[in-house]
């Protein structure tokens, strides 16, 4: 029988209670990572040797005192290709804390993982940031390619704008004039402020030591005006960073000590009799002060912390209590939820401005989820708006619920969610614009075809596996996107790719590794059998979806259609693939108007796209393996076995499909559900 702890019990808890709280909110941020897709060089070369030897600099300084280091490489002749890179350790952490994160970046991370065969990469950790050029950035300020993020998506904030003001004020006027005062050894310092007697924002700034003052404090000031109103979180520039939470997530031994207390008026009294007396007198007031500080401060702060404590499990209770876990799934809502939702909620009026009454010069297409225009907002910015079709039977609560843990997530390739309308029945998405419209308008269209040469081809393989894999594993939820096909991956000016439309999902509960539904949603060419036929899904389904996608990459061609349109007179792509792979081959199945000339690349693409499509689906990589098969060119892949087959049995010619292949006739269309994401608790 559970026995129930008294009061005089917890008192004894509550200091082990904050630790253990304190721990779990200080997880390490995932790396992010910045890329150029246009400076890349070849595997063998002088610019490889000179990266590889910068990174063995950097490994082996990771243990300095300043938790910075700056390097160059070159072989002593070519200038153009020398490397330029340095890291920066955060100013709290020990060496050997820095030696891992930096030993991580530059042996695994970059090279393989996430930057291979680039000139130019950043990679962000929580721990501490790694850069390389072949252009030299050393002692001048960067502040492009800011990431912001969130520390939290479940936290939330009162009171606003007190809360931004305090925030602001500590950072500018305190923490990044410290950190700008810092010198060439650590340019970094953090502080709190009391907003309640229950919150605190706790922050934190630095630079890389090369900066000027001016140039540190201009950085972070502007990074500051970066933040995200009611979210607690960071901006990182490559030359500085700026981190806030409402819980403390650094050293706390290195906030600024307490100003010293004024010195109190002059009294008219007699002075004293004697040198000796002074002294005395003075030491004495000193100790007493010093006495009454060690024993008030932590008593006072204690106090806090459990009166903190108790408001946050009092809170968190009664969270759970008024949670919703009907229809299988799983809704943490919290009753002021919607204080979160302010800053993402537009009003009907400004949408039908923007898209100038939802006209039809604006729209951007159709599909079985609603139609998408384009529009600009008052201030300029252009967006994608979509109207959901009328035929959804979700509360509001749980819609709105829904878009604020998918307006949370961020990744370079997925189009990020700006906001929603529910107003006169009407249930609108806001999406950021991304100008060239989808893959399928290019990979399909003969004359645009030939703007896709291999390096983009592999460029958008790649991002689109990132893309999925962030959704599967590395966001603070795990997505099934369930729809994932060419008109559903926007292409921006640079033509990369970003994984669209999240209006196919359901929520999961937290143990679930996978779900089945009585409504089948999505587009049936691309669907994993097992939930086309049976409605199950899991992140194999999403995994089935883009090996379909590769091969249409590959190939410029429709799953079950040929490129003039006509799909009677061509074999279903999947089994024409196969067959081609089974004769030994592959190369026939590639777009005509590709130039072949990395046979092998373009081979291992195929093989891993026949990996993806397999018919058992615990043959299935997952999608951490796929990256890594794309990263890893001297990775021996598994050998394919037979993929699955949604397709009649036979082709418009009477070509009968394998016996030993699985035959599914299930249609070709779209199909509507409620709810807008496929996500369960992390």
């Amino acid at each position: 029988m559970a026995q129930k702890i008294n009061k005089s019990s917890l008192i004894f808890l509550l200091p082990i209670l904050i630790i253990l709280t304190t721990i779990s909110k200080s997880t390490s941020l995932y790396p992010i990572y910045s890329c150029s897709n246009t400076t890349m060089f070849a595997n063998n070369t002088q610019y490889q040797t000179n990266l590889n030897t910068l990174f063995t600099f950097l490994s082996s300084n990771s243990t300095t005192p300043t938790g910075f280091h700056q390097a160059v490489s070159t072989n002593g002749t070519a200038t153009d290709e020398a490397v330029y890179g340095h890291f920066l350790c955060r100013g709290d952490q020990n060496a050997t804390s820095c030696q891992d994160c930096v030993t991580t970046a530059v042996t695994i991370d970059l090279p393989r993982l996430h930057c291979p065969n680039r000139k130019e990469a950043i990679i962000w950790y929580d721990k501490c940031m790694v850069r390389y050029s072949n252009c030299s950035f050393f002692n001048s300020m960067d502040d492009s390619r800011a990431v912001v993020y969130w520390s939290d998506p479940g936290q939330v904030i009162r009171n606003e704008t007190r809360f931004m003001e305090l925030l602001k004020k500590m950072m500018n006027n305190e923490i990044a004039v410290r950190a700008a005062l810092g010198g060439s050894q650590k340019k970094f310092s953090t502080g709190f402020v009391n907003v309640t007697a229950f919150q605190t924002i706790y922050g934190l700034g630095q630079c890389t030591p090369d900066l000027s003052p001016s140039d540190c404090n201009t950085c972070l000031e502007t990074a500051v005006g970066s933040f995200i109103v009611g979210q607690s979180g960071g901006v990182m520039p490559p030359s500085c960073k700026v981190q806030y939470d409402i819980i403390p997530f650094f050293d706390l031994s290195l906030l600024p000590p307490p100003p010293p207390p004024s010195s109190p008026p002059s009294q008219p009294s007699q002075p004293p009799s004697s040198t000796e007396d002074f002294t005395h007198t003075r030491g004495h007031g000193s100790y007493t002060a010093k006495i009454a500080i060690l024993i008030t401060v932590p008593t006072v702060a204690l106090t806090s912390l459990i009166v903190w404590l108790i408001y946050f499990l009092f809170r968190r209770r009664k969270t759970w209590r008024n949670a919703k876990t009907d229809s299988g799934s799983l809704h943490r809502v919290k009753n002021d939820e919607s204080i979160s939702l302010v800053s993402l909620q537009f009003d009907f009026h400004t949408i039908r401005v923007a898209t100038n009454n939802f006209s039809d010069a604006n729209k951007l297409g159709r599909g079985g989820f609603g139609t998408v225009y384009k529009g600009r907002l008052a201030n300029g910015q252009e967006v994608a708006v979509k109207r959901l079709a009328k035929n959804s039977n979700q509360g509001d609560g749980e819609f709105k619920t829904e878009v604020l843990l998918v307006a949370k997530l961020q990744h370079r390739n997925l189009v990020r969610l700006l906001g929603f309308c529910i107003e006169r029945k009407e249930r609108i998405l806001i999406y950021e614009f991304v100008a060239n419209t989808s893959l399928d308008h290019f990979l399909f269209d003969v004359s645009k075809r030939s703007y896709l040469d291999w390096r983009s081809r592999y460029n958008i393989i790649v991002c689109i596996a990132r893309g999925i894999l962030y959704l599967h594993e590395e966001s603070r939820l795990r997505i099934i996107h369930r729809d994932l096909k060419a008109s559903n991956i926007l292409l921006d000016d640079e033509m990369n790719p970003k994984v669209a439309d999240f209006g196919t999902a359901k929520l999961f509960e937290a143990d679930q590794s996978q779900g089945d539904t009585n409504r089948i949603v999505g587009t049936y060419a691309y669907m994993a059998p097992e939930y086309a036929l049976y409605g199950l899904f899991s992140v194999k389904s999403d995994v089935y979806s883009f090996g379909v996608l590769v091969l249409e990459i590959i190939t410029g061609r429709k799953n079950r259609g040929s490129p003039n349109g006509n799909e009677e007179d061509e074999e279903d792509l999947i089994y024409f693939v196969w067959r081609n792979w089974r004769k030994n081959t592959p190369l026939r199945i590639v777009d005509p108007t590709l130039s072949i000339r990395s046979k092998i690349e373009i081979i291992r693409c195929i093989h891993m796209g026949l990996l993806c499509v397999q018919e058992n689906v615990e043959d299935r990589p997952t999608m951490s393996f796929v990256v890594l098969m794309l990263s890893s060119h001297s990775l021996t892949l598994p050998v394919p076995s037979s993929p699955a087959y949604i397709t009649p049995t036979t082709n418009g010619r009477g070509t009968t499909r394998p016996r030993d292949s699985k035959e599914i006739y299930v249609g070709r269309s779209s199909v509507n559900e409620d709810s807008i994401t496929d996500l369960y608790p992390r």
